[in-house]
């Protein structure tokens, strides 16, 4: 007997009920929450440039005096100078990857000051030029004149010293140093000549006269440090004619 809530659909031949089928809801799933770390890149220092001993290049450090981690002075200006454009970034972090397949390119060939004129000239990393500090060899000897000989020979008046004191105590452009100091950099820095610290006081009186040094009194000790840092070494010792090619 058929029930009340069915019927017999003739068309297709079969009973149906007629009640509201309940309507099964799925339960709602709680969303899954998704975890991201945001992953750091900390670009730290090159893995060639932590080699103790060598210089990022591959070559042995030591061979510029005045960086000795650095082989010449190309590799210390190529990494410590700030390219145009940036803040940081230094020449060396913009080459660095940037040949093919993400292998360093060669060497550039870069542009950098002479110690003497401070005019531009090129300083490439070949082992003949990669550690000039001068741009001719005219600069060259105009800054390394000797005190050997008469003013008639070489046109010296002993500027070659005065010239190595300005370099060092430019270099250290916020630090002033004892006269000790000064002659250890002095023999460090420079082959074939010497200096003690009586010498590098008498030097920096000289210069100090002049307007190019100033004292500071630190307590029992005189420190040096230069007052000038911009004026080209050839504008403030100027420049006399060399002859017999000295």
């Amino acid at each position: 007997m058929a029930s009340e809530n069915w019927t017999f659909n003739v068309e297709s031949n079969r009973w149906e009920t007629t009640e509201d089928e309940p309507t099964h809801t799925a339960p709602k799933r709680r969303a899954q929450q998704v975890f991201t770390t945001k992953r750091k890149t900390i670009r730290g220092k090159d893995a060639q440039q932590k080699i103790t001993g060598y210089c990022s290049c591959g070559r042995k450090a030591g061979g510029y005096r005045q960086e000795p981690a650095y082989c010449s002075r190309y590799c210390y200006l190529f990494e410590n100078t700030v390219a145009e454009g940036y803040k940081k970034k230094t020449l060396y972090e913009c080459w660095r990857g940037t040949g093919k397949y993400s292998y360093n390119p060669p060497y550039p060939k870069m542009m950098f000051q002479c110690a003497w004129c401070n005019e531009d000239f090129q300083l490439g990393r070949s082992q003949s030029d990669d550690n000039k500090a001068y741009c001719s060899n005219h600069c060259m000897r105009q800054a390394t004149r000797s005190a050997i000989g008469t003013s008639a020979r070489v046109g010296s008046k002993k500027i070659g010293d005065r010239v190595r004191i300005m370099r060092i105590l430019r270099w250290f452009k916020d630090r002033p140093l004892t006269s000790k100091e000064i002659s250890e950099y002095w023999n460090e820095w420079f082959k074939n000549t010497s200096c003690s610290y009586h010498k590098a006081a008498n030097l920096c009186k000289i210069l100090a006269a002049k307007g190019m040094v100033r004292y500071v009194e630190d307590g029992r000790r005189r420190t040096y440090v230069a007052t000038d840092f911009t004026t080209p070494l050839k504008n403030l010792f100027g420049e006399e004619e060399i002859i017999n090619n000295r």
